[in-house]
Formats: C-alpha cells, structure tokens, sequence
C-alpha cells in the first residue's frame, strides 16, 4: 500500500528491499515478511514474484491474465519503461490514438504522418505491451529559441489513473531539455486541468505558438488550450 492506502501493483526490487527494512509498525508483519522473501526470490534470478490475496475468489487467475494484476508483483526485470518508437510499433500506436481520436481527445495523424516522425515518438511499454505514447516535435522561435511541443499523449482505456500519464509527460520534458528546448508547450481539448494542475502548465494562448505551428492550429479549428512550461533543470534522459 502507499501512503493513501491505494495496492501498489509493482515494486521494483530495490524499494521491496528497503520497505521491508523499515519495520514500519502499521504495516502487516505477514506482509513484511512476504516482501523480504520476494525480494529475496527476486536476488537470487527469479524474474518476478506476485503477492496476492488468497481470500478474494478467482485471484491467482485475475493476477496472470490481465496486464496490472489484481496483487503486487516484485520485479528483478525490466516490467515497464518508456522507449523510443519503432517502425515496428506504428501499427500499434496507430490503434491507440484512434481510440483518442474517437474520443475527441487527439487530433488525428495519418500512418504516414507519424512514420515521417517516428523519431518523436516513444511509447510506454508495460511487460511488453504498449499501453501509452507521446510525441517531442521541436521548433524554433522567432527569437531563434528552441521550443519544443508535447504532442499526442496518450494511455489506454484500460491503464488510466495509474501515474503511466505523468511519467510519460516528465519523460517528454526531459527530451525536451536535452534538446536545447526553453519552454514546452502542449495543445489540449479536454486535458487541460491535469496539465494545470497535476504538471505545472499555464495556459497562455495561442500567441505564443512558433509560426509555422500557429498556421497549423489556425488551420485545425479546435481552439484548443495552449499550455506553456518553462524549462529548467538538467535532463535525466539518457
């Protein structure tokens, strides 16, 4: 559980370890004792280990055949990381921003469109299925400041309100930072608020939109929100 009393659906090995020898009183010392010997599993080159309730009907089942799980799996391996896009990965990609097109909530990119730019894109890979994408187009101000544009962000239906969103913004913005941007800005319809509130973003209008992106935005008619974020610190993106 974390501090709101929400499960944690995966823990990387490192942190079982240390929860596990902080004794905390208010936790289960039956579950203390199960994290320290998944841990331990876990050092010695089993992949993962899943902690379950034996009580809920159906559970072991529910663990294994969904993406998330029902219990908390410790992991050894790489279960979930943000990577850049494939071509191999447009088709999937493609699908995910369709249901966000349907929604209304993307404005939609043909095959062609996001094939041109792949280099843009990365994509959240969850034990090895893609469940989120996002997109750093750079531009450059009129100023001749690098600006970049965080675009096409997206997380399945089924994988929302797990934080997957905010990784995958922090992560743009770190992409964004090594390529020399000063500000990040991001159009939005009906995302606004978590960029306001849950990242730090203000709306600012559309004025302040690179040329070439403000003749796009004209052209699109979606009077979306433009949202802008100043850039500081040093990347953490390798």
């Amino acid at each position: 559980m974390n501090s709101e009393g929400q499960r944690l659906a995966q823990l990387p090995i490192k942190l079982a370890r240390e929860i596990a020898k902080r004794r905390d009183p208010h936790m289960d010392p039956s579950l203390v004792s199960k994290l320290r010997y998944a841990a331990l599993a876990c050092g010695e080159g089993v992949a993962r280990v899943h902690i379950i309730d034996g009580r809920q009907d159906e559970v072991l089942l529910a663990e294994l055949f969904s993406n998330e799980g029902v219990g908390t799996m410790i992991h050894a391996d790489e279960y979930q990381q943000i990577r850049r896009a494939r071509v191999s990965d447009i088709p999937s990609v493609m699908s995910m921003m369709r249901q966000s097109v349907e929604d209304a909530a993307l404005a939609p990119r043909s095959r062609e469109q996001v094939q041109k730019r792949i280099n843009d894109f990365f994509v959240f890979e969850l034990d090895g299925n893609l469940v989120g994408t996002v997109a750093v187009h750079m531009y450059e101000t009129d100023k001749r400041e690098k600006v970049a544009e965080l675009a096409c962000l997206f997380v399945s239906r089924a994988h929302k309100n797990k934080g997957h969103g905010r990784k995958l913004v922090t992560f743009a913005e770190d992409v964004a930072r090594q390529r020399g941007a000063v500000w990040i800005f991001a159009l939005s319809t009906q995302a606004s608020r978590f960029f306001e509130e849950k990242m730090g973003y203000v709306d600012v209008g559309p004025g302040i939109l690179p040329s070439d992106r403000r003749e796009q935005y004209d052209r699109s008619g979606r009077n979306s929100k433009v949202l802008k974020k100043e850039m500081v610190g040093k990347s953490g993106v390798s």
